[in-house]
This record gives C-alpha cells, structure tokens and sequence, in this order.
C-alpha cells in the first residue's frame, strides 16, 4: 500500500495493483481487508504507531528536560529524511481520504498532545497554555513536514528544528499588549448585514429549486450541483449523473460547460474561496490598519464558515480528495489565510519579520484547528475561537 501510494496516490490505486505487488491473491487481500481504504487505514496505524514510539522514545532519552522538545523533533525529521514514503503516506496522503483518515489523525496527534502538555507542566508549570495552543505546536510543525514533503526538500528539516523550538514555547509567554488587542477584536461579533434586494442565493439553496432556476445559469447550477454532491456525500461520491441530477440539468448540458466531474468542484472551491478572503482580508486594507484589524479579519473569516457549511466541508476536508491540483490548491488557500502576516504586509505594531517556518507552522496550526471544529459538527462554534486563532497568529510575532 505503501508503495503503490508513493507512486500515484490512493484514488488511482486498485486492489489488483495491490495484491500483484504484495504477491498474494485477491481472495487472500480480503481475507484480511474489506476495502482497499480499510488497508490504508491499516497501513496508516503500523506507521504512525511506530513513529510516534520512535520520537516518545527520544523524548524521554533525553537527559536534560529542557532539551526534550528538541530530541523529539530532531528525532521525527530524521524519520521523515530516512524513509519519506512512509512519513508522506501519514502526513501527505491521508488527507487525501478527506473524512476517512479524520478518527486516525486524532488519536496520533492526541498521543503527540499529552507529550507537548506534559512538558509544559513539568518545565513551565506556571504557563498557562491552552489546549488548542497544545493542538496547534502539534499540527503545525506537522504541517511544515508536510510542505516539505510535497515540495520534496526534507534536507531543510534539521535547520528547522530551533526555529520551531522558540515558536512552540512562545505560546507559553503572557499576552503582550499587541495580542490583546487583537484577541478583544475577535471577540466581538460582526454587526448584522443589511439585507439588499440584490442579495446572492445562498448555496444552501437547491440548486434545481424554482429559485435557482430563476436566478441561476445553467453553469452556475451545475457548480453549485457539484459543490452539494461533495458536502453530502464527499468527493468519492461524485459523478456526471449526481451532479446532473442534483441541478436539474442534463449530462449533455454538463458536457457543454465542463469536460470532467472535477472541473465544477474546483470552480465552487474557487468561487466560495474567494468571497471568504475578500470578506476575511477586508479589514487589512483600511490604512493604517493595526492588530485590531487581524482580529477582526479573523472573526469575519470563522463567521463565514460558520455561515456557509458548503464551503467549510469543501475547503477543509474534500478539497485534497480531488487529487494533486486540488492539493496545489488547497496549500495555495492555506498562504493566503495568514499571508497578512508576511514581511511587508503585517498590520502596524504587529513585530519584526517572521521566518518562513513560523509562517507555515502558524497557518497550519489555525487550518487543523478549523478542520477538528468542523469534522465534530461544530462549525457553528468556530467564531467563538477567534479570538484564540489571533492569539496563535501573533503570540510568535507580538
């Protein structure tokens, strides 16, 4: 599985790939797996398993217990340089089964979780630093594995050990002045919108409603068909025919605006991607926009979500099942959720320049974040988290 994976990813791989390269029988394969995703979910728990004994092992080797944290890191990016199929195939690929992979994720990072919280209790005892700090120095520093194993450059991994050390333990700081500023902003609700005579159909909307049919074109239907497919049933599901179904349009209509089931999930990625940062990025153009702004823009984002469950199911958990654009797509959304914070384009009084690792670490941290309220069913949740989400972008910086 392994293997196969490395070579094209999950979707394309079959059972027959499978079973010639193992060198056994089909009937042998399902004697020990129903499905080939039951195998990768196998597959996923033999190697997380052992990673995280290898780096629980470093940690607890180490002499001195303020070096711990280092003698962890320093031993799993050594375990991704050595075998990167395998470190791909839990960081990299299991994203790619969108809500599949979700439970197994969970319990490898929770393992992780109790290890950073341990040794906050031991070395900072009187720290006070949340759980979804604890889930985001996890989830980051998983996310800048990731970035390097898609852009295959894990030689950089070992530099990347302090920087991601002092950005780890900066959560454990008292809020600077910078970052309760930002915090109170994202704790205030966004004022209701005046409803306009213009005002968009909502996607919750039917798309082959009498309303969707009134306002909407054939294409945009079709769009928006795709996009309730996939929130509903995920990617796996989709097809011409669902899609069809679902806007109330013929296959031969689909084909005179689409050539395959990918290119209108990808169009409602695109469409509901952009109204979210327009929203979100809005309050960082004002001029001389302050840390104020950063909280605020936060808030608008988790508002949106909260809004528009289509998208947040899209974005979150579907998107990497459509395979390796949608992942190229998927990183690209990822850049722009804090691209704000980049040299240059920081609000007044944020700080200094952040180091790129900083950066990717901090967006993934607030990405996983998001992703973990939405796979539990409590989007509606998510703007309650702003303010804790402008804490993580900026307690590194502030």
């Amino acid at each position: 599985m392994v293997e196969v994976v490395a070579r094209h990813g999950f979707a394309p791989t079959t059972v027959r790939e499978l079973v010639t390269l193992a060198g056994v029988s089909k009937s042998t394969f399902y004697d020990h797996f129903g499905s080939k995703e039951e195998c990768f979910l196998a597959a996923f728990d033999r190697i997380s398993a052992e990673l995280t004994a290898e780096v629980t092992a470093a940690y607890e080797d180490a002499e001195d217990p303020s070096a711990r944290p280092a003698a962890a890191l320093r031993r799993f990016m050594d375990l991704v340089m050595e075998e990167p199929h395998r470190a791909a195939f839990v960081t990299v690929d299991s994203f790619t089964l969108g809500t599949a992979a979700l439970a197994r994720r969970e319990r490898v990072w929770e393992a992780c979780e109790a290890m950073v919280s341990r040794y906050f209790s031991e070395a900072e005892p009187e720290a006070a630093v949340s759980e979804h700090a604890v889930r985001a120095i996890i989830t980051g520093t998983t996310g800048v594995i990731y970035r390097h194993l898609r852009a295959g450059t894990t030689e950089e991994l070992p530099e990347l050990v302090k920087p991601l050390i002092r950005w780890a333990l900066s959560y454990a700081k008292p809020d600077s002045e910078v970052v309760r500023r930002a915090v109170v902003a994202a704790e205030q609700p966004l004022p209701p919108s005046p409803a306009t005579e213009t005002e968009a159909l909502p996607w919750t909307e039917p798309p082959d409603s009498p309303r969707s049919r009134a306002t909407l074109s054939q294409r945009e239907r079709i769009i928006r068909g795709a996009a309730r497919v996939v929130a509903e049933r995920g990617y796996g599901a989709l097809s011409i025919p669902a899609i069809s179904a679902a806007a109330g349009t013929s296959n031969q209509t689909f084909y005179e605006h689409f050539k395959s089931k990918r290119d209108p999930f990808l169009a409602a990625y695109e469409n509901l991607s952009s109204a979210a940062l327009e929203a979100s990025s809005a309050p960082l153009q004002e001029e001389h926009a302050g840390p104020e702004a950063l909280g605020r823009g936060l808030r608008t984002l988790t508002e949106y979500l909260a809004a528009n469950p289509i998208y947040a199911k899209l974005a979150f958990f579907e998107l990497p099942t459509a395979g390796p654009p949608a992942l190229d797509r998927a990183d690209r959304t990822m850049d722009l959720l804090i691209s704000f914070l980049e040299p240059g384009r920081a609000p007044e009084g944020i700080g200094g320049p952040a180091p790129r690792v900083v950066l990717d670490a901090t967006t993934a941290g607030i990405w996983f974040l998001i992703q973990r309220e939405i796979g539990s069913d409590r989007a509606d949740s998510l703007p309650e988290l702003a303010p804790e989400m402008a804490r993580l972008a900026l307690a590194p910086l502030a």
